[in-house]
């Protein structure tokens, strides 16, 4: 379709490459100069934060259930689950059902 994209300078020029990724450097260089000095490697710093209870020595009691870690959405979300919840019926005709009639409507919503 076409031959050639002319633009100002295109995505050759080199001095332009250069000053992005010298001003790019220069602010990760800056961020990471403003990290705290206070660390020590080595220390109860390095620990793992597990709820502030001591961390297991056995990998296996370091289970987490998926109602704790999700425990802040649900409960954000609460009316929300509630509300589908009592759509659930658990017969698959009805999830087509409402598979399709979603599809339609966003179908509609796209054509309008």
């Amino acid at each position: 379709m076409w031959d050639k994209v002319y633009t100002n300078f295109g995505y050759w020029d080199v001095y332009s490459w250069l000053a992005f990724f010298l001003i790019a450097g220069g602010m990760i260089f800056f961020i990471r100069s403003m990290g705290r000095k206070d660390y020590k490697k080595g220390t109860d710093q390095d620990e793992i934060f597990f709820g502030s209870n001591p961390v297991p020595e056995d990998g296996e009691d370091l289970k987490v259930p998926a109602s704790s870690a999700y425990w802040g959405y649900t409960q954000a979300l609460k009316p929300f689950y509630e509300g589908l919840v009592g759509l659930h019926t658990g017969i698959a005709t009805d999830y087509v059902g409402w598979y399709i009639l979603v599809t339609a409507l966003v179908a509609l919503l796209i054509l309008v």
